[in-house]
C-alpha cells in the first residue's frame, strides 16, 4: 500500500519537476546580453540535471509498472514568453525552493520506500545545490 502512495507522489513530482519554471525558462529562451554567457549556460547545465532527475524518477515509476503523466505547463507561464533571464531568475529561484522543500517532504515521507527514498534524497540534493547556484548568477 505505501508503495502506490509514493508511486502517485512520484508521479507528481515528475510533473512539478518537468514542468517547472526553469524547464519552460530552458524552452522558452530568455533574451540574455552578450555578457551573461555564464549564466545561461550555468541555466542550461541545471535545466539538465533536472531533465536527469525526471528519467530517474520515470524509470522507476515504469519497472513498478505505474501509468506516467508528464503534465503541462501552468498557464500562468505563458505571460513569460519575452522577458530575460535576469527578469525570471528571481521567480525561477522561488519556483525552485518550493520543489526543494516538496523533495525534502517527500524523502521523509518515505522511509518505508527505501528505493524512493534513496532517489528522492539524490534529486532533493541535486535540486538544491542547483537552486543555491541560480541565486549566484549574475546575469
Amino acid at each position: 500500500m505505501a508503495q502506490i502512495q509514493h508511486n502517485a507522489m512520484l508521479s507528481q513530482l515528475v510533473i512539478n519537476l518537468g514542468r517547472s519554471l526553469l524547464q519552460f525558462v530552458g524552452e522558452a529562451s530568455p533574451w540574455s546580453p552578450a555578457s551573461a554567457v555564464g549564466a545561461c549556460e550555468a541555466v542550461a547545465r541545471l535545466i539538465d540535471k533536472q531533465k536527469s532527475g525526471v528519467s530517474r524518477m520515470v524509470e522507476l515509476l515504469n519497472r513498478r509498472g505505474y501509468p506516467i503523466d508528464f503534465g503541462m505547463y501552468p498557464v500562468a507561464f505563458t505571460d513569460l514568453h519575452f522577458l530575460s533571464l535576469k527578469s525570471l531568475l528571481p521567480r525561477v529561484i522561488l519556483s525552485q525552493e518550493t520543489l526543494v522543500a516538496e523533495l525534502d517532504e517527500a524523502t521523509y515521507t518515505c522511509v518505508d520506500d527505501p528505493e524512493a527514498e534513496a532517489l528522492f534524497g539524490e534529486v532533493l540534493f541535486s535540486e538544491r545545490a542547483g537552486t543555491e547556484e541560480l541565486k549566484s548568477l549574475k546575469v
